[in-house]
């Protein structure tokens, strides 16, 4: 079809006494993407990707030319209604340049008398460096109590691998005068160190009988591995009806729980003996506490369908430091 298309072409042109049109192919230099190229291809961002922006330690952000409403939002991480909600903006919801808006930070943490940015670390599977780095603390990281906290949006499990903090310094106490909770630019006054016990989380060993075993039972949705779209899944997603007990899959402590994350919805992170750590997303009940120490096939919560699936499932994750471990290789069953 497409060579009859090209002959009449040529054939009208001819009739008219016009010039042949040339369909030969161009030159064009194509990118060596061989694995043996000698230096790996350049990687671009695309135009239309919006850069992440970290939300200022002060909540306010200045409008550039051209920012709209959900701009705005995909840059700080935030929903369009919170910073409508935020600034009382009226339909149609414009925004112009130069306007100063208000934003609340979609993770924070009220600071209490017996927190340090050691337990703040652990108890968020954060770094203390991020920490620091993103509400403007400097060393000795001195908190005071009431203090808020914006908590980065990005996990570090090797935060709790196990080891004592980088700071041991507690909370002071809010000032008596005020009765405002306090905030990231709150008067300091600078405390001795303290070497008071905090939050650390210890695995139990394994004994000779011990095992990782799969949680819960259901078909493998999504395998470890590639997945859509050039991502990694880091575990494997095991479909089962909503309320099925979900199972601690070796002995460990329960080190992290967080509730309503972007893509895992409500989850719970369990540690182990060597450096192991298991993830279990989507959940619906949770009914362990951070800090228990779980035997085998203990029950932790039941599956749901929190986060950013549209079915019961369970997102279940084994990694040892950073590296995830396809869980098919260290459950034989």
């Amino acid at each position: 079809m497409l060579r009859n298309s090209a002959f009449i072409v040529i054939i009208m042109a001819t009739l008219t006494g016009c010039q042949t049109p040339d369909f030969s192919v161009p030159d064009i230099e194509l990118p060596k993407l061989s694995l043996t190229r000698e230096t790996p291809a350049p990687v671009e961002i695309g135009k239309g990707r919006i850069q992440r922006v970290a939300i200022p330690v002060s909540r306010k952000i200045n409008v550039a030319a051209g920012d709209t409403i959900y701009v705005l939002a995909t840059r700080y991480g935030v929903t369009p209604q919170s910073l409508i909600a935020d600034n009382d903006i009226a339909p149609p919801f414009s925004i112009r340049a130069g306007q100063v808006l208000t934003i609340t930070p979609p993770r924070e943490h009220i600071v209490q008398i017996t927190d340090s940015i050691f337990s703040i670390s652990q108890r968020y599977a954060v770094s203390q460096y991020h920490i620091a780095e993103l509400n403007g603390l400097s060393e000795p990281y001195q908190l005071v109590e009431g203090q808020a906290l914006l908590i980065p949006d990005t996990h570090d499990f090797t935060v709790l691998e196990g080891g004592k903090g980088v700071n041991t310094t507690l909370a002071k106490p809010a000032p008596q005068a005020s009765t405002s909770v306090a905030r990231a630019n709150s008067t300091i006054v600078d405390v001795p160190k303290s070497n008071a016990p905090r939050k650390n989380f210890v695995a139990p060993s394994f004994t000779a009988s011990d095992s990782f075993t799969w949680p819960v039972e259901g078909e493998i949705i999504k395998d470890f591995g590639p997945a859509a779209k050039g991502v990694h899944n880091d575990g494997v997603n095991i479909a089962a009806s909503g309320g099925t007990n979900v199972q601690a899959s070796a002995p460990g402590t329960v080190a992290y729980i967080g509730r309503n994350l972007k893509s895992f919805g409500t989850m719970v992170l369990v540690k182990h003996d060597g450096g192991y750590i298991t993830a279990y997303a989507h959940l619906d009940e949770i009914i362990v506490a951070e800090g228990d120490v779980l035997g085998r096939g203990q029950v932790l919560g039941t599956v749901g369908n929190t986060g950013r699936v549209d079915s019961p499932q369970l997102h279940f994750e084994v990694r040892q430091s950073r590296q995830p471990i396809n869980p098919h290789d260290i459950i034989k069953s």
